[in-house]
């Protein structure tokens, strides 16, 4: 294989796969914000629950792994963020290199 330049159906070849990475990565950032979203669902249910009739420690055990699954949840959806901008950059990139061989 050269080491030479990239040719264009090289670049597109390696543009289609950062697309794929792109969506595999949204996927993962959609499936972090379901988790999030009932995550934050629960936890309000629980403090409902403990406003309504007092704590326990059951309630306290639901709360804390709660709590728990939303931080995850929010931290899996930071790191999806971050390699979706790192991405997109590879993405802008290609563009730029398949327009100037254009």
């Amino acid at each position: 294989m050269s080491a030479g330049p990239l040719t264009v159906v090289e670049m597109l070849t390696r543009r289609l796969q950062v697309v794929q990475e792109i969506s595999a990565v949204q996927s993962r950032n959609l499936l972090n914000c379901q988790l999030s979203g009932g995550a934050e669902f629960e936890i309000q249910g629980i403090e409902q629950e403990i406003a309504a009739i007092g704590g326990s420690p059951e309630l306290a055990k639901a709360l804390a792994d709660a709590l728990e699954r939303l931080q995850m949840a929010n931290a899996g959806i930071a790191e999806c963020d971050a390699q979706c901008a790192a991405l997109e950059q590879r993405l802008e990139e290609l563009d730029r290199r398949i327009a100037a061989d254009r």
